[in-house]
């Protein structure tokens, strides 16, 4: 059992983070080289691990060796279980690309805990997230910075140098600890946090460091675990923090951005339907839909952007034909009514 918790959080990168942000490369219709290695590396990465599991799962590694390995080169040994164990290869591991890639999925992690402190769903678009990396934090380069963007859905990701930029912090005492500890003089511990400069006490309680205070003429230490910090947002910001990251999303939402956001609700309705109607996941489809006032605005707008989303070669507002699947849903509060066909179906004559 333990030798398996190992495996569990390889899954979630492969599938939560590998796929899922490699969908458009295996959508789309040319067979270029960009493709082909996405779908070599997951050849890859799927074959080795399914040897590496064989001793754990042993049928439905066998399956998957059967349909991955077998089917495609019967000179390969029968079975899975015929094969070496998987060796590792210390020189492929790239420690700064890892480390890099690391910071830039903590700095996600806070964008979505910061639009969930604000109740704003990840599919409405918000203008920018603003991000303050203290210097022990590393930094992102471009390419990580265009990830950072798409994950948090903004339009712009930018650097801010001071945190007093995005948050302001107040520094309580816990009640639980240090009411024991101090007894009478606890208010003035309370007074001597509030006395404190907030970031840089904030800066040392987050590197794990304790707090030295001046008491009515004595010095004492607060551990990080006695002080509380609370995070107060700048106006119009959510701010989500750890350690040397802060993270802040600008919550003003705009017509333009409502908008984009309705748009993006259609595409998950129109996704749900063609898994319900259990397209294959590079089926073109058709899409007709009937919806009122700013929904359907906001689909006219978008139109292409959900086209290519959801592989609609045609997407127009009508009544869905009689031999699509169908849903009606609730977008925003207007009603929007959808069908969906694989776009190589026929529909019969009325």
């Amino acid at each position: 059992y333990g030798a398996t918790l190992a495996v569990e959080p390889f899954l979630d990168d492969l599938t939560n983070w590998y796929v899922r942000r490699s969908r458009r490369r295996f959508w789309k219709s040319e067979q270029d080289a960009d493709k082909n290695e996405a779908y070599a590396t997951l050849y890859q990465v799927l074959t080795t691990l399914c040897r590496l599991l064989a001793p754990f799962t042993p049928f439905v590694t066998e399956a998957m060796y059967q349909n991955l390995v077998r089917s495609v080169d019967p000179d390969a040994p029968e079975s899975v279980h015929h094969t070496d164990w998987p060796q590792a290869d210390p020189a492929a591991v790239d420690e700064a690309l890892l480390a890099r890639m690391a910071l830039a999925r903590g700095v996600v992690t806070l964008g979505h805990s910061a639009r969930n402190s604000a109740g704003i769903k990840l599919r409405q678009p918000l203008a920018r997230a603003l991000v303050h990396l203290e210097p022990d934090a590393g930094d992102l380069d471009e390419e990580l910075v265009a990830l950072v963007r798409d994950e948090l859905n903004v339009k712009e990701v930018a650097f801010a140098d001071d945190v007093s930029d995005l948050v302001t912090y107040r520094l309580l005492p816990d009640n639980r600890t240090l009411g024991p500890r101090f007894g009478k003089r606890f208010p003035a511990v309370r007074a001597a946090l509030e006395a404190q400069d907030p970031q840089t006490a904030v800066r040392r309680l987050r590197a794990g460091l304790p707090l030295p205070l001046d008491l009515e003429g004595e010095e004492v230490e607060l551990t990080p675990e006695e002080v509380l910090v609370r995070e107060v947002p700048r106006k119009g910001l959510a701010v989500a923090s750890e350690r040397w990251v802060t993270v802040a999303v600008d919550t003003v939402l705009t017509p333009e951005l409502v908008a984009e956001g309705l748009a993006r609700e259609v595409i998950r309705r129109v996704q749900s339907l063609r898994k319900e109607a259990d397209f294959n996941l590079d089926d073109r489809i058709v899409t007709l839909y009937h919806a009122e006032g700013i929904l359907a605005e906001a689909i006219q707008t978008w139109e292409d952007f959900i086209a290519a989303e959801t592989l609609s070669v045609e997407l127009r507002p009508d009544q869905p034909e009689p031999e699509m699947h169908v849903g009606e849903f609730r977008v925003g509060g207007h009603a929007l009514r959808i069908g969906v066909r694989r776009a190589q179906e026929k529909t019969s004559e009325v």
